[in-house]
């Protein structure tokens, strides 16, 4: 199985068509949702903010010639399944492959830790949890401005 060697969620990220280097944007952490006081969203909000998980894959000696599929799943604290990606499939081809994931939305209806969760297999075997990342959602209340 290849060797996961990045996994992280960010707004975006960048490849440089002259070098190939990849840019990482705004890595996500702790999204501070802004609230007004007392106001509690419902469990099923969301905010429609675009984002990104990407994985890059260093190919082992016995991956060659290989077809893997990679998915994400995005868990709550309380273990619940948020969102999940479309599977990636992929034949590394050269010594790293790159996954990128475009998510459209994140759930706010409930602060508190998440986990993106990374799953490979090679094609037609079981998934494997491969590497977590994890983001904090924050409720943070907007104290009321007073304009004179």
């Amino acid at each position: 199985m290849p060797r996961l060697v990045l996994f992280a969620a960010c707004e975006k990220a960048i490849v440089d068509q002259t070098t190939n280097v990849i840019s990482l944007m705004s890595l996500l952490q702790d999204i501070n949702v802004q609230l007004p006081p007392g106001v509690v969203p419902p469990s099923n909000a969301a905010i429609p903010m675009n984002w990104m998980i990407v994985s890059v894959w260093q190919q082992l000696p016995e991956d060659k010639g290989k077809l893997f599929e990679q998915r994400s799943t995005l868990v709550n604290h309380s273990g619940v399944t948020q969102m999940e990606t479309p599977v990636a499939a992929f034949e590394i081809k050269t010594e790293f492959h790159r996954v990128f994931n475009q998510v459209m939305g994140l759930q706010i209806g409930e602060a508190g830790s998440r986990l993106v969760k990374c799953f490979l297999r090679e094609k037609g075997k079981d998934w494997t949890e491969m590497g977590t990342y994890p983001i904090s959602v924050k409720w943070v209340s907007t104290a009321p401005r007073i304009i004179q």
